[in-house]
């Protein structure tokens, strides 16, 4: 669907009005933040990773992060992703691990502020 949506901005087809993250993407120059537009808390960040079952030994989660940092790192995989509007970060796994703590922590304060439920 991303892929559809950057063709069509790329065709001047389409107007991307702007971007949900903190700062412009590399890959969308053109195209305001939420915050330039006056919406100053309003940042998303789209986020892909990988998960492993609990307990799964050291070995392999270290080998796993390793492979996958070496392809993001891979010239071929970051041109598919920037044409994806995507940028690649990898890293150490304890800092994703942080990460996705932390985000899901934010997100569920807004479910409760938000009295957000399931229908």
């Amino acid at each position: 669907m991303i892929n559809d949506l950057i063709a069509h901005y790329k065709a001047g087809t389409l107007k991307l009005l702007a971007q949900s993250t903190a700062t412009r993407a590399p890959s969308l120059p053109n195209v305001p933040t939420f915050r330039e537009e006056g919406f100053t808390e309003l940042v998303l960040d789209q986020w892909i990773g990988v998960f492993v079952p609990a307990g799964t030994p050291e070995a392999i989660t270290s080998r796993l992060n390793a492979a996958i940092n070496a392809a993001l790192r891979d010239e071929g995989v970051r041109k598919g992703l920037a044409d994806q509007a995507q940028e690649p970060v990898g890293g150490a796994a304890e800092a994703y691990a942080r990460y996705v703590r932390e985000e899901s922590e934010k997100f569920g304060r807004l479910v409760k502020e938000l009295n957000i439920t399931i229908e």
